[in-house]
């Protein structure tokens, strides 16, 4: 009787040691319902306007492995004028159906977390965007929303130098349709991004 204890006890522990493993190992998937990537652009010197993208997709895989799309042509300004020539003049979409964040981060570090608390990691992200990719050296913040979903954001503000992506031309064609004054051409960026498997 107490070695058929013995033996299911045995079993139960190699069963959930399996399944956890698999989870461990398992594929995060970004969850774009309660996902966001949005940027802010500053005209005049003064006035400041918010902008997102509807359509993102990604995961971070076995490996620990970031790659999100960003869908161009999906880029919501408030005015679908503005939107046009964000699609035709800067991301130029027919040749750049989507921008690319990429890196590495091993969510399954964060296994010992407790759900409702965060840590703070140093990350190297890299942004390709209209063919141009840079890397930059970010702080995020990981969330343990439940047992298998965590949210990422950044720590503090980042900013997109729009002369490394080699957009300085494009801006200055946006401030002359638009008869603008001054378009900044470094940009904040912001997302939050949640992730399940």
């Amino acid at each position: 009787m107490i070695k058929t204890k013995l033996i299911r006890a045995v079993l139960a522990l190699v069963t959930a040691t399996m399944l956890f493993a698999s989870q461990a190992f398992a594929e995060w998937t970004l969850d774009a319902a309660n996902s966001n990537i949005s940027y802010g652009t500053i005209k005049n010197s003064m006035i400041g306007e918010s902008n997102t993208f509807k359509t993102i997709s990604g995961t971070i895989d076995d490996n620990g492995h970031i790659n999100i799309d960003i869908a161009l042509a999906t880029v919501d300004t408030q005015l679908e004028l503005r939107d046009q020539r964000m699609r035709d003049i800067v991301f130029k979409v027919a040749e750049n159906a989507s921008a690319k964040l990429s890196g590495d981060m091993n969510l399954e570090a964060h296994q010992d977390q407790e759900i409702g608390t965060s840590r703070v990691i140093e990350a190297t992200i890299g942004l390709e965007l209209v063919g141009e990719k840079l890397e930059h050296d970010v702080m995020l913040v990981v969330t343990r929303l439940a047992e298998n979903k965590v949210m990422v954001t950044p720590h503090g503000v980042m900013f997109i130098d729009a002369d490394e992506y080699e957009l300085l031309d494009a801006i200055e064609e946006l401030r002359n349709l638009a008869g603008l004054d001054s378009i900044a051409s470094v940009v904040p960026m912001s997302f939050y991004l949640t992730f399940t498997k």
